[in-house]
């Protein structure tokens, strides 16, 4: 597993719960991003400032970073997540992080916007256009949004984490119980936590490490 990689499992699930909530929120508007301003709306009633993070190019099947993309002359103003990525990966020696432009294939813009997500406490946008799509991050979103999942979503996100992505099981779902504030117990054979609210998980791992089994005990809120 490499850094990138193991960065990604430990702060998915965290992050999708955000993306599900984003998607609550923003239903089925349409969105426009004005650059100048540094604001995305989304029909006629959300505005958020955003951040730049970065381009997929369709084309050649590549990302590029939004600091490094200097055809573009985008405001500085708007570069700050991105640049502080840059760093974040310099010190922990995430090359993913720091080269201005690689394949796809190493790691898409939705995985690297996942985990911007996470650590900057933030949710993100993917906005389509011809040849490519631009990732941007919202600013000051309801705290409801960012704020920890209820019981029966942490459940959906594990199952939808495990179809969806290639991530180190257990890492992921430790991680993720634990960031959700569930007192987790992890042993050899299985892994269980419990929420706050009484809410009981428990995961079983086949002997290469993947999810053998997941149920669970709704309480309700």
């Amino acid at each position: 597993m490499t850094p990138f990689e193991e960065l990604f499992s430990r702060h998915v699930a965290t992050a999708f719960a955000r993306q599900l909530a984003l998607a609550d929120h923003l239903g089925e508007r349409d969105w426009q991003l004005d650059l100048t301003e540094g604001v995305a709306t989304f029909g006629g009633d959300l505005r958020y400032r955003v951040q730049l993070l970065g381009t997929e190019s369709h084309g050649d099947g590549t990302w590029l970073w939004a600091w490094a993309n200097e055809a573009s002359d985008l405001p500085p103003a708007l570069l700050g997540l991105a640049m502080w990525m840059r760093q974040y990966g310099t010190n922990a020696g995430i090359a993913e992080l720091t080269e201005a432009s690689f394949p796809l294939d190493r790691a898409q813009g939705g995985q690297l916007a996942l985990v911007a997500s996470a650590l900057s406490g933030r949710c993100y946008y993917r906005g389509p256009y011809d040849g490519g799509a631009l990732f941007f991050h919202l600013e000051g979103l309801p705290a409801e949004i960012v704020a920890p999942a209820r019981p029966e979503r942490v459940l959906t996100v594990i199952g939808q984490i495990l179809q969806g992505f290639p991530v180190d099981h257990r890492l992921m779902v430790t991680s993720f119980l634990t960031q959700q504030g569930w007192q987790v117990e992890d042993t050899p054979a299985e892994v269980t936590a419990r929420h706050p609210g009484g809410t009981g998980l428990r995961a079983t791992f086949d002997d290469l490490g993947r999810v053998a089994g997941l149920t669970g005990s709704i309480q309700p809120g």
